[in-house]
């Protein structure tokens, strides 16, 4: 069911393959049907379970981050998900948030609940925490600058990298162009005070440095490595936190997670010169709601 839209005046628009449809034209964006999880977490045996479906099922919960629709691209400059142009940077999170909700209520920053969403399904479907390996590398390895928007537009299928080399071409996802890789995303509707993870999935409520209207999910880990263990939190089970970075590029969860202290932010992917540390699972936490970088980008969400 993850296809990509046109959102035209804060309107659900033609899909692809439909008459009127543009990736120049229009915000294209991917939907995230709605689905339903379980994660059973048998900590005796150091193993954890991860199911969805398509429907309401007992023992289920609908994902919060599911029945929204993700920008296809990177934020260009004007705030559209568009092809043909470079990502935007140079913004804090603040700035990028409020550039997204000038489009209207319904639109937001890329947010914790949606990528959590996406990397639950991405799982599910290759049952493999390296997707570098499993998708592409995406453009990590020893470039200077990000590229254009729209380089997997040429594909027939929705999941893949572009043609060239492993390592500097775009990749996507069922449709959502580098995941990872090319520049960084920011992540809204998470802050952490050193290491206490806090979330929220209402939209209108997204903050930077502050506990109002915020859950206190779990504890992450305060050392920066490759992902060797994540938290789980009974409170929202979908919820992905590293808690252990003892692993390595080939091990456990292959993609370097980063912590720092006080009140810090969240952008994740990895960016055009971060080699092996990227990836879908890349969980950049080390840095305060001032930064700004050309290395980090944005990517746009729109909530029906």
């Amino acid at each position: 069911g993850m296809d990509e839209y046109n959102i035209v005046n804060n309107t659900i628009g033609a899909k692809r393959g439909e008459s009127g449809f543009s990736r120049s034209s229009n915000d294209v964006m991917v939907y995230i049907p709605e689905f339903y999880y379980k994660v059973v977490n048998d900590a005796s045996s150091s193993k954890r379970y991860f199911y969805i479906a398509d429907k309401a099922t007992t023992g289920f919960e609908k994902h919060p981050g599911s029945g929204r629709y993700v920008g296809r691209y990177n934020t260009i400059s004007g705030n559209y998900s568009r092809t043909g142009s470079s990502p935007y940077v140079n913004m804090s999170r603040a700035t990028a948030r409020s550039k997204a909700r000038d489009k209207g209520n319904k639109w937001a920053l890329y947010d914790y609940a949606s990528w959590c969403a996406v990397w639950l399904l991405y799982i599910v479907e290759y049952a493999n925490w390296n997707s570098q390996n499993k998708i592409g590398r995406g453009r990590v390895d020893n470039h200077d600058s990000s590229i254009t928007s729209g380089g997997t537009d040429s594909m027939t299928y929705h999941t893949g990298r572009a043609s060239g080399s492993d390592g500097s071409t775009a990749v996507q996802y069922r449709h959502i162009e580098n995941p990872w890789g090319n520049v960084y995303e920011w992540i809204d509707g998470i802050n952490f005070s050193s290491d206490k993870v806090y979330i929220c999935t209402d939209i209108s409520k997204y903050a930077d440095d502050t506990l109002t209207n915020y859950t206190y999910v779990g504890a992450k880990t305060q050392s920066s490595g490759y992902i060797s263990m994540t938290g789980y939190s009974s409170t929202y089970p979908w919820s992905f936190y590293p808690t252990s970075t003892s692993g390595s590029e080939t091990t456990y969860i292959p993609d370097a997670a980063y912590s720092g202290s006080g009140w810090r932010v969240l952008y994740v992917g990895g960016a055009w010169n971060n080699g092996s540390d990227a990836g879908l699972f890349d969980f950049a936490a080390n840095d305060g709601s001032g930064l700004s970088g050309s290395s980090i980008g944005a990517r746009l969400l729109f909530v029906p």
